[in-house]
Parts: structure tokens; C-alpha cells; sequence
């Protein structure tokens, strides 16, 4: 699954899922994102990335459909890891306690276990 909207970017990449929500992770954001999630894990997909390094800010809404995927990926056998928050972001997943459910890692390759180099390209 492969989308763009204004606001949330997605795909399948490594068998994964990653979303990549852009600005203010809004309620209407996190419902479309909630959606796409959903269909992604009903295609059979079990990792999740929440590419994070162009969010600036995350509503309640986004974190209801963080720990939501959480809970779905967890029956399912799945996982979700975060990557490339920024320090504002960072510290309202931090005072929600999420880091003690996710696994934060600096870029998507990083979580995808890609290389990184320029000469990662064969």
C-alpha cells in the first residue's frame, strides 16, 4: 500500500509498513492514518514504521492510534518500532510512556536493519 495525502505518506517497503505523517499529526490525520494501518494489517503485514522525522507535532488523536496499532500488532504477532522523532515529538511520546512500548531508532533503514551508506546501492 502506497499513498500520499497532504499530510500522511505511506508505504511497503522490507515487509513493512511505514507511515509518514507530515506537520500536526491532526484528528483527521490519525483517523486516515488509523484506516490505512488497519488495511495493512489486514493485507498481512506485521511491522510497522512510524516515520516520524517530518512531524512537528502529535495530537491525542495520533497517540490513541499509536497505542491502538500497538495493541492490534501485538495480537497478531507484529511489531511497530518509531524513527527519526524529532525533540518536540520525543517529548510527548516521553511523558506518555511510549518509548517503554516502542523501539526508537534513528532513521527508517536503521528500523528496516538497510545500510546506510552511499554505497548501500547495488
Amino acid at each position: 500500500i502506497n499513498g500520499f495525502s497532504m499530510s500522511l505518506q505511506t508505504e511497503s517497503r522490507s515487509e513493512a509498513f511505514i507511515v509518514r505523517p507530515h506537520g500536526l499529526l491532526s484528528m483527521e490525520v490519525a483517523h486516515e492514518m488509523e484506516e490505512l494501518l488497519e488495511i495493512a494489517l489486514s493485507d498481512g503485514l506485521r511491522k510497522v514504521v512510524f516515520d516520524f522525522s517530518e512531524l512537528t507535532m502529535i495530537s491525542s488523536d495520533g497517540l490513541r492510534v499509536i497505542l491502538k496499532s500497538l495493541r492490534r500488532l501485538r495480537e497478531l504477532d507484529g511489531n511497530a518500532v518509531l524513527a527519526g522523532a524529532g525533540e518536540q515529538v520525543r517529548s510527548v511520546l516521553a511523558a506518555g510512556g511510549f518509548f517503554a512500548l516502542l523501539d526508537e531508532f534513528e532513521s527508517v533503514e536503521a528500523a528496516l536493519g538497510l545500510p546506510t551508506g552511499d554505497d548501500s546501492a547495488l
